[in-house]
């Protein structure tokens, strides 16, 4: 059976649009709320509430660009992927980007760029198709959007025999993924707060520890 084929009924996943660069952000900020390192970089929910539409829309906006941002047909989940090839003009973007982060973010832009910076630190070098936000509105976890939007780019993976890469910001999230293939090969914690779990997948055939 292919990992498509594995997909629950009904969840169907596709290609957002620009014009829905907006929604897909709001989806991502309800996903993310609760999310406890959102909580730590964002600690006053109500800023936070009114920020993260705004943040989320420029990594939705970012991997647009590229045509690789999926959802699903009622928006109720997002994931965003960066592919190998797209990844370095990303990086020669670093400065612009992190100009935008610093504006929208505000009062929260130090928390938010020492996060970044962590992750940016320990990012393999190896191509790889890189997963950064991936998540689903609360009243709708639990019911395979998670699962049917990885394994929509995971066959892809594999089909090219090219492994992923994600940052997974709870154990909740770690176990998802651990299922369709990714291993933890780091801890990335941040001062005083939640540890992210630096995770790796190898193509299918190929399952041997990634950096």
């Amino acid at each position: 059976m292919s990992l498509m084929e594995s997909l629950r009924p009904g969840v169907r996943p596709r290609k957002a649009t620009p014009d829905e660069t907006g929604a897909v952000a709001r989806t991502l900020a309800a996903a993310f709320f609760d999310d406890p390192v959102i909580g730590w970089a964002w600690t006053d929910p109500e800023r936070r509430r009114e920020i993260l539409p705004d943040f989320f829309a420029l990594w939705v906006a970012g991997c647009m660009e590229y045509g690789e941002v999926y959802t699903t047909r009622d928006l109720a989940g997002a994931a965003l992927w960066m592919p190998p090839h797209v990844q370095e003009a990303f990086d020669d973007r670093s400065d612009e980007f992190a100009a935008d982060v610093e504006r929208v973010t505000s009062e929260f832009a130090p928390a938010v760029m020492e996060l970044l910076t962590l992750l940016d630190d320990h990012h393999p070098h190896e191509p790889h198709f890189y997963l950064p936000i991936m998540g689903t509105r609360p009243e709708h976890q639990g019911h395979g959007i998670g699962a049917a939007l990885l394994d929509t780019v995971l066959e892809q993976c594999d089909r090219k025999e090219m492994p992923a890469y994600l940052e997974a910001t709870s154990t909740r999230n770690q176990a998802l993924y651990a299922r369709h293939g990714f291993h933890t090969i780091g801890e990335l914690p941040l001062p005083g707060g939640p540890a992210l779990h630096a995770m790796w997948r190898s193509p299918a055939g190929h399952r041997a520890p990634g950096p």
